[in-house]
């Protein structure tokens, strides 16, 4: 009898704060019936509540993934295991991982946190 193997389950670090990351990752949980991902919101959490080893800046620098124990997957590669994980958009991660797309995704990626950056500073500027 053959068993089908789930990946580990991943654990998702991200910015609450930022609109379009809360959009993301509620189309995420949509796709996600099999609660494969536990979504993690940086703001919501207390230092002593984050990962060993990371700080608040490092986390809301760019966007952490994690299986159990395993190494950290971040930035792109972050969006690469949470999409081998959620079987609609499985094919995807394998696209990413070619290396001139990711090299494009890379950069494309850097273009948004400075934009995120940009208006977390607005958000947070007194009126």
């Amino acid at each position: 009898m053959m068993t089908s193997t789930k990946p580990p389950a991943l654990s998702v670090w991200y910015d609450g704060d930022c609109p379009v990351c809360r959009q993301e990752v509620a189309l995420y949980r949509r796709i996600d019936p099999d609660d494969l991902i536990t979504w993690t919101d940086i703001v919501a959490r207390a230092d002593s509540e984050l990962p060993a080893g990371k700080t608040r800046e490092d986390l809301l620098g760019r966007f952490h993934a994690r299986a159990a124990d395993g190494p950290w997957h971040i930035g792109v590669d972050a969006f690469a295991a949470i999409w081998q994980r959620l079987p609609v958009l499985k094919w995807f991660a394998f696209v990413f991982r070619l290396p001139i797309i990711r090299q494009i995704a890379q950069v494309a990626y850097l273009g948004f946190l400075k934009w995120q950056r940009r208006h977390r500073a607005r958000r947070n500027a007194p009126a």
